[in-house]
């Protein structure tokens, strides 16, 4: 009976009779976790920052209103410590829990003391699971690095790769340099360099 109950398909009138263990937050969310974690990383992927966020948000939130046995998760103000809202340490690790099972994140057990209120929380969870997209900038380093790596792994093919990147090298650097160029500037110094010293040229704006 014992077991029956703990599947919850025990009769009604006999639930009362039968004292089952407390489904602990870690336990419930073990079911889940993996699919959870991957379901909640493709909505924010597909959501903007701000709305990702905002999901966020209510996440942890939907987690603290459970823990501490809210009604609903709009009692929970988003801006209250967590102490102020009844946290303690055992508290404390059960919402870590919950959250590494719903992120899949291995997070510490001063979470809630790292980041006291909900709306800090889900920020530091947003710059893990939702980081900015990198600027232009690093972006273009980022990728003449690995063009960098890749010639000097090249071995032998080092000169022919070299052949088809130049071209698209300086293709792009014609459209980035669009305005007309005074004579001798930086457009004259590209169309006229040899291979060795457009890289050079890229190596030195690194």
């Amino acid at each position: 009976m014992r077991a029956r109950a703990e599947r919850g398909d025990l009769p009604s009138v006999l639930r009362g009779l039968v004292r089952t263990p407390r489904q602990t937050a870690s336990s419930a969310a073990s079911s889940t976790g993996p699919a959870g974690a991957a379901a909640l990383a493709d909505r924010l992927a597909a959501l903007p920052r701000p709305d990702a966020l905002r999901l966020l948000v209510d996440t942890v939130q939907g987690h603290v209103a459970a823990v501490l046995a809210h009604g609903s998760a709009g009692s929970v103000d988003v801006n209250r410590p967590f102490n102020e809202l009844g946290f303690d340490s055992l508290t404390a690790v059960e919402l870590r829990n919950r959250l590494s099972t719903d992120t899949g994140l291995r997070l510490p057990a001063t979470l809630v003391f790292d980041h006291p209120t909900v709306t800090s929380l889900a920020r530091h969870l947003s710059t893990v699971l939702a980081p900015p997209e990198a600027a232009p900038e690093d972006a273009l380093r980022d990728a003449l690095a690995r063009i960098d790596r890749a010639l000097a792994d090249a071995n032998g093919e080092a000169e022919a790769v070299r052949g088809r990147l130049v071209p698209i090298l300086q293709s792009a650097l014609a459209k980035l340099g669009s305005a007309p160029a005074a004579h001798g500037g930086v457009m004259d110094t590209i169309d006229s360099a040899s291979d060795e010293e457009i890289f050079a040229l890229i190596d030195n704006d690194l």
